[in-house]
């Protein structure tokens, strides 16, 4: 028997020391094409100077001051807006709810310019409103789902016990729930704030000309004025930030992965039934507002109704500013599948490594506090010469797609490769399966809805990737969200229109994609 056991320690030991040595492939590769450019490029062109230019240029003290007011506010409204929907899905239950949480959170999968356009369709012209709506429809889904799987949690009986005790709904509210929530809410605005800091897409499309984020100006900076050391240092500036802000907004905090509701749920009490109805109705509304109005947009011309939006995309008519309606969709099919195959097989790999140090958990969630204008500056400034001459090559941008998608397909992953109990492998190592069998036959089963959800998570990022791409696309390599920028950026009803199309088939195909999953 002891004998036995020791034999089942050396296979497990054998399968753990073969997936670390496995996990350094994909580990060198994230080195390669996200440490080794951002790096470089930090080291190589970043001067104290140009910080300090960056910091007290008047033009420039104008975009950081426009990105930290607009991140406030759209953080402040995403959390004014997404609470009180929150509340009413965590701590009631209804006929519908399942229904409700996927409708609010489909925006959050989709590609910013998509989200961007289906609010242009509704405002027409470039605003601030339409930009903190736009990031109210992205964002309103951290906000449902990481303080709701919290909020779900909490005893009814604190709060009937308030009640009991004469407290209003708002005391309940400020002295029970609010510090109950009060660590995922940190996490959720913090998370918030990041994303509508480094915004790019939303405002490539509804800013104007008057209208730039720091993101936005970094690729300005670089791309269309040729101001390389600028934009580096407002890329590090950025950064610091970002860093900033993660670090107070997950301190402390545990992650919450999905929604998951109570068993303590109760029916809506008929006193709350027009609050909650009220709290339901207009959120949800809000969000899908814009994606309602980007697929009626898509077939109104003229205030007539029209397929002719379809036909200009698919019978050659936008090929006059390069874009390929059938060529686009295919590429990015492709970069989307490459993405997913690639990042899913490198999670898994590293996930199943099962590390201890703390040093390659940190290294592969540095690209989360990374924007992906940061990484697509720093590859276009570090492979370009030599044999690293890759900046126009096709296949990096799948790659890079794959970097920026890592992450977060590897926190889908890694907590459901540590729920497999350890007694099932001994147990098949003791019958005599060997380490390949046991990984076949015992973890792959159970990972596979996990697998399936990174695989999409991953594809998702791949499709709706907007910042890095736009430093590497070119004519061959155009994808979606770069058609849709470049045909709403020209002139004339016809592109605009063809715009709308394309946005509607992502809208309707990433809701059905996202129904299915």
């Amino acid at each position: 028997m002891a004998r036995r056991l020791e034999s089942n320690r050396f296979v497990m030991n054998t399968v753990q020391r073969t997936m670390r040595r496995a996990q350094l492939l994909p580990l060198a590769a994230l080195a390669l094409f996200f440490g080794f450019p951002v790096i470089s490029m930090l080291v190589r062109f970043l001067r104290p100077q140009d910080i300090v230019d960056t910091i007290s240029t008047s033009s420039l003290t104008q975009v950081w001051w426009f990105t930290t007011w607009q991140a406030s506010a759209s953080t402040a409204l995403t959390v004014i807006i997404g609470l009180p929907l929150t509340w009413t899905i965590a701590r009631y239950s209804f006929k519908g709810s399942k229904t409700i949480i996927g409708l609010v959170t489909v925006p959050f999968f989709m590609p910013a310019v998509v989200v961007a356009t289906g609010v242009a369709s509704i405002v027409d012209s470039p605003s601030v409103a339409g930009i903190l709506w736009a990031h109210v429809v992205f964002n309103v889904a951290v906000v449902v789902r990481i303080v709701g799987a919290r909020w779900a949690l909490m005893d009814p009986a604190l709060e009937d016990t308030a009640a009991d005790l004469g407290a209003t709904t708002w005391r309940t509210f400020r002295y029970i729930s609010l510090p109950y929530i009060a660590d995922s809410l940190r996490q959720a605005t913090a998370i918030v704030f990041m994303f509508c800091f480094s915004s790019f897409g939303v405002i490539a499309i509804l800013g104007g000309i008057s209208r730039r984020t720091i993101e936005a100006e970094v690729f300005i900076q670089a791309v269309r004025l040729g101001d390389t050391k600028t934009a580096i240092a407002l890329s590090a500036l950025q950064a610091i930030v970002i860093f900033a802000v993660y670090t107070i907004g997950t301190c402390g905090t545990q992650n919450n992965d999905e929604l998951t509701l109570a068993t303590q749920q109760r029916t809506t009490p008929r006193r709350f039934r027009i609050a909650t109805a009220i709290a339901v109705i207009i959120p949800t509304a809000i969000v899908l507002a814009p994606l309602v109005g980007a697929i009626i947009r898509s077939f109104i011309i003229d205030n007539a109704p029209s397929l002719n939006a379809y036909r200009w995309l698919f019978n050659g008519t936008t090929e006059s500013i390069g874009i390929n309606a059938t060529q686009t969709i295919t590429t990015s099919t492709i970069f989307a599948t490459i993405t997913a195959l690639i990042t899913t097989a490198s999670a898994l790999v590293i996930a199943a490594a099962r590390n201890k140090r703390q040093f390659i958990n940190t290294a592969t969630a540095v690209p989360l506090m990374t924007s992906a204008v940061t990484l697509g500056l720093g590859i276009i400034v570090t492979f370009n010469d030599g044999i690293i001459n890759w900046r126009g090559e096709r296949w990096l941008i799948p790659i890079m797609h794959c970097v920026i998608a890592l992450p977060l397909a590897l926190r889908t992953l890694d907590p459901a490769v540590r729920a497999i109990p350890e007694e099932m492998r001994q147990a098949a190592a003791s019958l005599g399966a060997s380490p390949w069998r046991v990984w076949c036959r015992i973890d792959i089963p159970l990972l596979t809805p996990a697998i399936k959800r990174a695989a999409g998570l991953s594809a998702a990022i791949s499709l709706g990737e907007f910042g890095a791409t736009s430093f590497l696309t070119r004519s061959d390599s155009t994808t979606i969200p770069i058609a849709i920028q470049q045909l709403l950026g020209h002139p004339g009803d016809t592109l605009t229109h063809s715009a709308f199309a394309l946005a509607a088939l992502c809208v309707v195909t990433f809701t059905l994609a996202l129904r299915a999953a």
